[in-house]
Order: structure tokens, then sequence, then C-alpha cells
């Protein structure tokens, strides 16, 4: 099952995603097999205020778990999360369903 997950950082959390960024990165990397896509959410300036994924998992609890082991998460970026079941109509061009 895919879901969509969108997640607002607390404000002034730029300094903290740099100094983890590396971990971050390297958990992406551990659950890639899970990872549809992935990625930051910019500001007008480029600086990274959040994230979307689109993840694909057995169920939402699978998403939290997921979510909450972000090192981001445990380094307290995350204001806000939003996960909802996602289904994708167009990719690369064309229609999915």
């Amino acid at each position: 099952m895919l879901f969509a997950v969108t997640i607002e950082d607390k404000p002034g959390m730029a300094a903290t995603r740099r100094a983890v960024r590396a971990e971050h990165i390297a958990w992406l990397e551990r659950h890639r097999e899970m990872l549809v896509i992935a990625g930051p959410i910019m500001d007008a300036e480029g600086n990274s205020i959040g994230s979307v994924r689109v993840i694909e998992a057995p169920d939402r609890a699978a998403v939290e778990a997921l979510t909450e082991g972000d090192p981001f998460a445990r380094a307290g970026c995350f204001a806000r999360v939003s996960i909802n079941p996602y289904r994708i109509v167009f990719k690369d061009g064309a229609k999915a369903e």
C-alpha cells in the first residue's frame, strides 16, 4: 500500500538538518526498498523546510515507525507529520491507472 508523507520542520532547523544530513541519507539508503520518492520541501531561498515522501508499506503503523526512526525526527526537526494513503494516477508523463 502507498502512503504520502508530508513533513513540516520546526522553524530554525537548518543547522540541525545540516548536522544530521549524512546520517539521514544513510538511513534513507537502508530503507530504499520502501521509498517510491523522497526529497526536501524548499523555501524561496532554497533552504530545506520539510520533506515529501511516497512510501510503500503494509500499513500505516509501518510508515509511522519508519518516520519516527528518521534521524531528522530523532534530532527534533519535525513540527508536523501527515501520513495518508496515496494512489498514483500519473507517473513519468503517462496515466498509471
